[in-house]
């Protein structure tokens, strides 16, 4: 590219690059890297030196915000000691404190995606896991929900799960609250409460699969009754300047799931209980196709009709061209945007398009071969970029280094 046309580039990338205030702190951009798995943590729910290596590859390419993947907050209902990073006990802390640093070492800010669990869509035969839910509703993925490159799961029906009691869901409430704690005492700027996709905690939203007639659910009102808590004592335990933010699928897509109209109405209710984003989502398990869309920009309109409910900053995910991306920000749609594929593919994304090189972005091919991996128990992988998985081998993602 000339430097005429760089020079133009960059220029039409500025919006993108303008700081925005989120709660009490500052985000140096508008680029956020999105929650995901990666398969790495080691098995007492820690973060691994490949996982380290990995995030600071992402900051170290210029995302402003680091959201790490889905981390849980207990593990009374998962003991198999499968690869997901855990806030449930204070050991894990001097690893997880190493991860923070890395990623402020870059001047990104760090927030932890932090969830009640897995729910009805843990895996049943995995040792120690016990199955639980709102209610006793099992998934099932129709003909036609899924996305490229995972059709093969088209037709499975889950386990049913066990309902939870109301003491349970209450001692989770707690549990979700100390790991919160742990995760401020880690040295992240906050937590991300995971309320998206069909997990533990989408399910009592649902009124697909929030069936319950106690305090915890059957009314619309009831069904915000635990995200209501877990906000209202997260905010008291952790203080006003810890970021709070919430993920959220805004349609469900789902014959009597969550609606965009329901998530319109319930989101400024859970707003003003002190959260500083919503980052959106869309679908669940049982329409991955939506999750994970085969094309880029599906998820911008639910994002924008968020925007026109909420007074906090919204992320929309699911945008991989620079240009789209400054355009949507100009427009005003939305005031964030989250890449998870985009960043596997190409981590220096955002160093390239604010250097006015967007040719030389290493595009996602929208082939899902990160997921296939992943759910084959083999960590995350990407088939266009060879590193990711190897970055813990790479000098130049070594976050502490020294160099001269």
């Amino acid at each position: 590219m000339s430097p005429a046309k760089r020079t133009r580039a960059k220029q039409a990338s500025e919006k993108l690059f303008q700081p925005i205030r989120i709660g009490s702190i500052e985000v140096k951009n508008r680029i956020a890297f999105a929650p995901t798995g990666m398969g790495t943590a080691r098995a007492d729910g820690a973060i691994s030196d490949q996982g380290i290596c990995h995030y600071a590859a992402r900051a170290k390419g210029g995302a402003g915000l680091i959201i790490v993947e889905h981390s849980l907050c207990t593990l009374r209902h998962w003991r198999a000691g499968a690869p997901i990073l855990s806030f449930h006990n204070p050991h894990t802390l001097p690893w997880m404190k190493d991860l923070a640093d890395a990623v402020h070492s870059f001047g990104a800010k760090a927030v932890v995606q932090l969830s009640l669990g897995l729910g009805r869509q843990a895996n049943p035969r995995a040792a120690g896991t016990e199955l639980v839910g709102a209610s006793c509703v099992p998934y099932f993925v129709a003909k036609g929900s899924t996305p490229r490159g995972l059709h093969h799961l088209e037709g499975v029906t889950g386990a049913t799960p066990r309902e939870l009691t109301g003491d349970e869901v209450a001692e989770l409430e707690e549990e979700f609250v100390s790991a919160a704690a742990r995760v401020k005492r880690a040295g992240f700027d906050g937590i991300e409460v995971h309320g998206a996709h069909g997990y533990l905690l989408a399910d009592f939203i649902s009124p697909l699969t929030n069936r319950r007639t106690d305090a915890y659910g059957g009314t619309f009102d009831k069904r915000l009754t635990l995200p209501l808590h877990l906000i209202r004592k997260t905010r008291k335990r952790v203080g006003e300047k810890f970021v709070l933010g919430f993920r959220i699928s805004g349609d469900e897509h789902v014959e009597g799931g969550l609606t965009l109209q329901d998530t319109t109405q319930l989101l400024p209710i859970l707003v003003k209980e002190g959260l500083d984003y919503i980052h959106l989502s869309s679908g669940r398990q049982d329409a991955l196709k939506f999750l994970f869309p085969d094309k880029e920009g599906v998820i911008l309109p639910e994002a924008e009709a968020v925007k026109k409910a909420v007074s906090v900053p919204v992320i929309c995910p699911n945008i991989h061209d620079p240009l789209l991306a400054e355009q949507v920000l100009e427009q005003g749609r939305v005031d964030v945007l989250s890449l998870s594929r985009a960043l596997l593919a190409d981590p220096d994304w955002p160093n390239k398009a604010q250097a006015g090189r967007r040719e030389d972005i290493r595009r996602c091919i929208f082939c899902n071969s990160c997921l296939k991996s992943l759910w084959d128990g083999l960590g995350t992988r990407c088939a266009v970029n060879p590193d990711v998985g190897h970055e813990r081998f790479m000098p130049e993602y070594f976050p502490f280094a020294r160099h001269g």
